[in-house]
């Protein structure tokens, strides 16, 4: 899969919230590239450095990470939700819910379906919601 690198519009043609907020979600799932990413260390002497990280490499870290997560933290960062409102959508307590994303636990049932509905169709539960 070939990334895209993030663009930006000139000052007449500023991005909308829904435009910053998928690219901010492509950037965190690792499907296009940062244009600048840097990393803070902090030297000897107490003062910090700002050293450039290459690009691609912050893409496949976020590729993996997000690889990583259980499908229903995938599901809950999709929709955009804390872990208190996503469990009050599924109708089971918080604790359940950080079993299931530490992959603790796996969920069963209509909690595993209403999963699976909030991957393939975010907007048929946040209609739901609203």
């Amino acid at each position: 899969m070939k990334a895209k690198r993030a663009t930006t519009k000139s000052k007449s043609q500023l991005p909308t919230p829904a435009d910053l907020k998928t690219r901010k979600d492509a950037l965190e799932r690792g499907e296009s590239i940062p244009s600048r990413v840097f990393q803070m260390e902090k030297k000897a002497d107490g003062s910090y450095a700002r050293i450039e990280v290459n690009a691609e490499s912050q893409r496949r870290k976020s590729a993996r990470e997000w690889k990583a997560k259980s499908k229903v933290a995938q599901a809950r960062h999709t929709l955009g939700m804390t872990q208190g409102e996503f469990a009050e959508l599924l109708g089971v307590g918080i604790s359940t819910l950080r079993s299931w994303e530490q992959k603790k636990r796996e969920p069963s049932g209509a909690a595993r379906m209403l999963i699976a509905i909030a991957i393939k169709h975010p907007e048929v539960l946040q209609d739901a919601v609203a």
